[in-house]
């Protein structure tokens, strides 16, 4: 009978602590909204060892990440970060989503593979999106599809094209984008190592904390682009430096 009140007593204790345990899994990350980042591939070898391979598809950006962030960030913090450390990547939760993001979510550096660089996202970005593992990779992949959210075409509709020659003005890179998304975009520049040019390197687009619609951008970021006087050029692969 003593042994039965015992076990009586643990059962007890294990149910009043399971709901505060499944509480605290669930819990709700608190965030204003996210960037979803597609990054240009040349401009992105021009500064970092490379894969020697550029990924598919040729002429088009591809996707960085769908990043929880807040309108009032603090110093060295935009966003919320690796919220849950023990929830690493499985990739049999995105089995069926492998070819699309290979397609569109490719690794460009040469130190890190396709599921690396998603398990990386997902740790450091994903965890914090209140999203599943799926849901994060399924969302942000629906962006990436719309025909609103290309990019390149997008550029190419306002004659800025992939060059190593042509350059264009921070106004006109930014006004194609905000014409043909239907908001204006944070762009981010980044220099070529071997000859000081600027080159555009990524487009942060603002997105909803549900990551389904582009809003327009409330948040203000560094974006390393002249504003005026010198030219951004959207490289062509490969480059000097690419390889």
């Amino acid at each position: 009978m003593a042994v039965e009140r015992v076990m009586i007593k643990v059962a007890l204790s294990l149910a009043l602590l399971l709901p505060l345990a499944s509480s605290s899994a669930v819990e709700e990350v608190k965030f204003d909204f996210m960037y979803f980042v597609q990054q240009w591939p040349a401009s992105y070898c021009a500064t970092n060892p490379c894969r020697a391979k550029p990924p598919p598809p040729a002429g088009a950006f591809t996707i960085h990440g769908l990043w929880p962030n807040y309108l009032k960030p603090t110093p060295g913090k935009p966003g919320p970060e690796n919220c849950n450390s023990s929830d690493h990547l499985n990739p049999s939760q995105i089995q069926d989503l492998v070819n699309p993001l290979t397609q569109q979510w490719p690794s460009l550096s040469r130190a890190m593979n396709n599921l690396e660089f998603w398990g990386h996202e997902w740790q450091k970005h994903g965890t914090c999106s209140n999203f599943n593992q799926h849901g994060y990779f399924n969302a942000t992949l629906a962006l990436k599809i719309k025909p609103s959210n290309d990019i390149a075409k997008i550029l190419a509709e306002s004659h800025i094209v992939p060059s190593n020659k042509n350059a264009y003005g921070f106004g006109e890179i930014s006004d194609a984008v905000a014409k043909g998304t239907g908001f204006r975009a944070n762009l981010q520049c980044i220099k070529d190592k071997a000859n000081g040019e600027t080159l555009l390197y990524q487009v942060y687009q603002c997105v909803d904390r549900f990551g389904k619609n582009v809003v327009r951008c409330e948040a203000k970021m560094e974006s390393h682009c002249p504003a005026s006087g010198k030219r951004i050029k959207l490289p062509v692969l490969p480059l000097h430096s690419a390889l």
